[in-house]
């Protein structure tokens, strides 16, 4: 249930002293039992966004749908005086329903008013925005901007906002989102992820973390306008698992025989063993992804060795920080968490 953005400042990141930058923890309390108090080493982020918010129809905010009390927020913060923490709005899952109400004036405004009354009264350090859309970008665009000023205008000065980055290429051509919204935002987080999907609906092999389209999708951002260090370097913590007919390792592109599902990093972790997931039977050093194949099952993922790629290019580009989506979906030992935070130690 967490995203989490790091730092690739000059400053190490020690217990107590989080990098000045970015190391962001997102939790879908909706889809699972996350709370601010199951939070893996929390002194090693930068920031907390608990997500994600809902609305109803006429863009009134779903209290409901945040599981804190202002009392555990507060505990949170007092405990963790460095960490911001942010409420997140829609997510790839509610966007259908949160599109008509971006997309009308009058809800959008009632949304923006009760966002940052909500942001006074449980003190949070911002709001984070995660609306997917994926056709009309013309008048979408128009309307997120819209919606961004407004938020900006009623949230208590100093808060952040910022804002869950698509790979759609209409979401960073030359009139995109990110073009306009670059001096709105205080930072975006690029989900660089589920770059694998064409192979699940043709049954061919994908690479959920391709390391490739990771950096095309990066640099098309900075194309578009935006500034690099307002950019975070998304990283997954789960990968997927595809059926194959023979105990051959196959790779990108290649034929399978259907697609198995996601498998995060715990579960990875559970069928080839601790020591099996951190040491792969294959590296597809191009793409940057580790491979494992157990029975007809081929689990293609990112493990510490990836990930520590990733966090290395990531500062060594200069980008802002780097994200995890998500840290709940690590192992029991915070594998992953631990070791994104090492190569940012050793990074700066």
């Amino acid at each position: 249930m967490s995203l989490l953005f790091t730092s690739c400042s000059k400053n190490t990141v020690s217990k107590g002293e989080p990098s000045p930058t970015n190391l962001v923890s997102k939790y879908r309390n909706v889809i699972y039992t996350y709370t601010l108090g199951e939070v893996a080493y929390p002194e090693m982020y930068t920031h907390v966004i608990i997500s994600f918010f809902k609305t109803d129809n006429e863009g009134n905010l779903m209290e409901s749908s945040f599981p804190h009390t202002k009392d555990t927020v507060k505990e949170f913060k007092e405990n963790h005086p460095t960490v911001k923490v942010l409420a997140a709005l829609g997510g790839g899952s509610f966007s259908e329903f949160l599109t008509p109400v971006m997309m009308d004036p009058a809800k959008r405004k009632t949304l923006a008013i009760q966002l940052g009354q909500f942001v006074k009264n449980y003190k949070l350090d911002g709001i984070d925005l995660d609306w997917e859309y994926y056709d009309d970008y013309v008048e979408a665009n128009a309307a997120y901007l819209d919606f961004a000023k407004q938020l900006r205008k009623t949230m208590p000065k100093g808060t952040l906002l910022t804002m869950a980055g698509q790979k759609a290429a209409e979401f960073y051509s030359e009139e995109s989102i990110v073009k306009m919204m670059r001096d709105v935002l205080d930072f975006t987080s690029v989900m660089t992820y589920d770059f694998d999907y064409n192979g699940r609906m043709t049954k061919r092999i994908g690479y959920n973390g391709n390391f490739t389209e990771t950096k095309l999708t990066m640099k098309k951002y900075v194309d578009a306008g935006c500034p690099k260090e307002k950019l975070n370097t998304g990283l997954p913590f789960y990968g997927s698992k595809f059926k194959i007919k023979d105990d051959v390792i196959h790779y990108n592109g290649e034929p399978c025989h259907s697609y198995g599902g996601g498998s995060n990093y715990t579960s990875t972790s559970a069928a080839l063993g601790r020591e099996g997931a951190a040491n792969p039977q294959a590296y597809d050093d191009n793409d940057g992804v580790a491979l494992s194949l157990k029975g007809h099952d081929l689990y293609v993922y990112d493990n510490e060795t990836t990930l520590t790629n990733k966090v290395n290019w990531s500062c060594s580009e200069n980008y802002g920080g780097v994200m995890e989506w998500v840290a709940s979906d690590d192992d029991a030992y915070c594998t992953l968490q631990k070791a994104v935070t090492t190569a940012l130690n050793n990074a700066n």
